[in-house]
């Protein structure tokens, strides 16, 4: 009886122990299928931001490619008009360009998907703080100054402008018109001075938020390379 029951004892024991090896197997292939499914979120967030930040690399390239054209405009207004009488066709066209505010609308979409899966899912902690400084601070930051400096043009540059000018509406145009001002109309804001002081505001506006915007998209291409060089790693 004794050695039957030390038998049956051992053979429990040993169920116990395939029972818990079973569980154990079951819960690592659970975890390790958890594991990979996680890193395909991760690496398909990865990809469409990159996505995102390059068609953001296009829109803040064109934006800085318009604020160059509104510094050149400024630069002629100001210089034009001290030392002539009569406006030109360039006139007319620096001061239509000066109301160029570029929008720069980014695109979030891959970082919101990311949010939304939760972005401690980016295993790279270096990285993931990237991510998260850029659309959470630099888009952010960059938004401010260019909001700022389109409430500029709407309080003070906008009414300055049709105090001068007049506006002929021409489809298809690269701005759909073109401004116009009289000769009579051309010597009341040389005389006045209040124009140039508006261009010369206009001018310091513009070189702001230019400046912010060669920063940004510095921020984008950098962040780009990080996720390059991570999704290098997962192949």
């Amino acid at each position: 009886m004794e050695n039957k029951t030390s038998k049956y004892f051992k053979y429990a024991i040993g169920e116990i122990i395939l029972v818990v090896i079973g569980i154990l197997i079951a819960l690592w292939f659970n975890q390790r299928a958890n594991f990979n499914a996680e890193r395909q979120k991760e690496i398909k967030g990865l990809k469409e931001i990159r996505i995102n930040l390059d068609s953001d690399l296009v829109e803040i390239s064109e934006d800085i490619s318009y604020m160059d054209s509104v510094r050149k405009g400024c630069a002629y207004v100001l210089s034009y008009i001290p030392i002539h009488e009569k406006p030109n066709t360039e006139f007319n066209h620096s001061a239509l360009i000066m109301r160029t505010t570029p929008h720069f609308n980014p695109n979030k979409g891959g970082y919101n998907l990311l949010v939304s899966k939760g972005i401690e899912i980016i295993q790279n902690d270096e990285l993931r703080s990237a991510i998260s400084y850029h659309f959470e601070s630099m888009y952010t930051y960059y938004n401010r100054y260019e909001k700022e400096r389109i409430d500029f043009r709407i309080i003070y540059m906008e009414k300055e402008l049709i105090k001068y000018f007049s506006y002929k509406e021409i489809p298809g145009s690269p701005y759909l018109g073109i401004y116009q001002i009289n000769q009579q109309d051309y010597l009341k804001l040389k005389s006045e001075g209040s124009f140039l002081k508006l261009v010369m505001a206009t001018k310091r506006a513009n070189v702001l938020v230019q400046d912010r915007a060669y920063r940004l998209k510095n921020s984008i291409i950098q962040l780009s390379e990080s996720i390059d060089k991570e999704l290098e790693t997962r192949q």
